[in-house]
């Protein structure tokens, strides 16, 4: 299990907006403790921009009532999951060390060729 530290930027009793680096990973479901309000909530992603994710918190019972009994199938798709998630972020980290590369050679990385 990682630990990660962040910014919890808006709290609900329903769900958060967490702020954190485009380029780190995050799985579907995690865990959240939340400091301030001492508590940990069982989260689910709901969105993701370049600075931040959004969160909905899933309760026991329906974590317990929405998972179907993990299969096979079920496993592998996940760990093919966190490696295209690991995978996307060297290629997201490519594309910033590439665009600053046309940076300093004068040209626009943002112009297709």
């Amino acid at each position: 299990m990682t630990t990660i530290d962040c910014i919890i930027k808006n709290y609900s009793v329903g769900g958060a907006r967490i702020a954190l680096s485009d380029t780190l990973a995050v799985p579907s479901e995690f865990d959240v403790f939340v400091p301030a309000k001492q508590r940990s909530h069982h989260a689910r992603l709901v969105w993701r921009d370049k600075d931040s994710i959004g969160v909905s918190f899933i309760d026991a019972a329906q974590q317990s009532a929405e998972k179907p009994i993990a299969s096979h199938a079920g496993a592998e798709a996940a760990a093919r999951l966190r490696d295209l998630e690991a995978q996307n972020v060297e290629l997201k980290r490519r594309v910033q060390e590439l665009s600053k590369r046309l940076e300093d050679l004068g040209q626009d990385p943002t112009i297709a060729a």
